[in-house]
């Protein structure tokens, strides 16, 4: 007897097990059981990879909630290379929500979940591309460290890579890693790191500080930018310190021990990276200083909004208010899942604080 589909509640569980080989006929048995108020939708297909041993127990949840906002079919895997022993396990799953006008249709995503232990992790590939929802885009979602030899079969067929660099230990190699894999897939693969995304509401919030024609003057004559962030953000600091430097045309200089940016004017450019071990933000607040004048950007202590000021001489500071976005990892992945682009300033932004990795 079929398992009819049922909506979508925040539990751990991927759902019914069933045989590799019989992955395609026991989802179509899963949606015949199912009554007619609930549609299978799917907008993507994600893959998220993940050797953590919790894979399958947080991820789970997650997915449920993201299918809420955005329809997809998920194939979660989480791989054990260094194990024992040759084995491959499967679920399947479906996470439903109410939409429509008057909440009549349940929308329905798809999970298949996979445990690979041993040898079978080789056949990611194998089971990824096994497993497409159609002709649909793929996006892959690779959790913590990559591999340092990527597999080219892999990522010629993927559209959209997303990392998070926040949790890299050694974030310059991993890096290296990155570009490889963009070079492997010919320009097709369109990098996002998640960490960067997380700082796309204040990079705009700087960016309008600078709208103002006084503020605007100012720019040149930069003489020192300060970054505060919440401990353990530090390369979320790191990659908004790149994005300033790159966007004013900066290299990064070493004189003995003492590391400044070089200007366009030739002038030099002080940077302090400042770790909070509270803060309202994984960035909580950046400072420029020029002759005779002064801006901020911060994140307000509650509420989803940054306060930026810009002080010129002894005038009253000209200040606003901007909307800084959530930072909940669900929120930076929908941004990312709805995104068809990429990100050309976030390469410039990497080379400028590459010394510093």
């Amino acid at each position: 007897m079929a398992q009819a589909v049922t909506p979508a509640v925040q539990t751990s569980s991927p759902g019914l097990r069933v045989e590799v080989g019989e992955i395609d006929r026991k989802l179509g048995e899963l949606w015949s059981a199912s009554d007619a108020g609930k549609v299978r939708a799917s907008l993507v297909n994600l893959v998220v990879y993940s050797e953590a041993p919790d894979a399958i127990a947080e991820n789970t949840p997650l997915l449920a909630g993201l299918a809420a906002d955005h329809a997809f079919r998920a194939l979660l895997v989480q791989a054990d290379p260094g194990a024992g022993k040759n084995d491959v396990e499967a679920w399947i799953t479906a996470h439903c929500h109410m939409r429509g006008a008057g909440g009549m249709k349940e929308i329905c995503s798809e999970q298949i979940t996979f445990r690979l232990d041993g040898p079978a992790a080789e056949r990611l590939p194998n089971i990824v591309f096994s497993h497409l929802d159609s002709d649909l885009p793929l996006c892959f979602w690779w959790q913590g460290q990559l591999h340092p030899q990527p597999a080219p079969q892999l990522w010629t067929r993927v559209d959209r890579l997303i990392v998070d660099s926040q949790s890299w230990v050694q974030p310059g190699p991993q890096f290296a890693i990155l570009r490889e894999i963009e070079a492997l897939s010919g320009g097709h693969c369109a990098v996002c790191d998640l960490n960067w995304t997380r700082i796309f509401h204040l990079r705009y919030a700087i960016a309008q500080i600078f709208d103002n024609p006084a503020a605007r003057e100012k720019l040149p004559r930069l003489e020192s930018v300060e970054i505060r962030y919440l401990c353990g953000h530090r390369l979320t600091a790191l990659e908004l310190l790149g994005w300033i430097a790159s966007r004013l045309g900066w290299h990064l200089e070493q004189d003995g021990k003492k590391q400044f940016f070089r200007r366009r004017d030739g002038g030099e450019a002080a940077f302090v990276l400042r770790e909070e071990k509270e803060a309202s933000a994984a960035v909580a607040a950046v400072e420029f200083r020029f002759p005779g004048a002064a801006a901020s950007a911060r994140r307000a202590e509650s509420g989803d909004f940054y306060i930026v000021e810009f002080a010129h001489g002894s005038d009253v500071a000209v200040s606003q208010m901007l909307p800084a976005g959530r930072e909940k990892i669900s929120d930076i992945l929908l941004s990312e899942l709805g995104r068809v682009g990429r990100h050309p300033l976030f390469w410039p932004s990497i080379r400028a604080i590459e010394p510093l990795l």
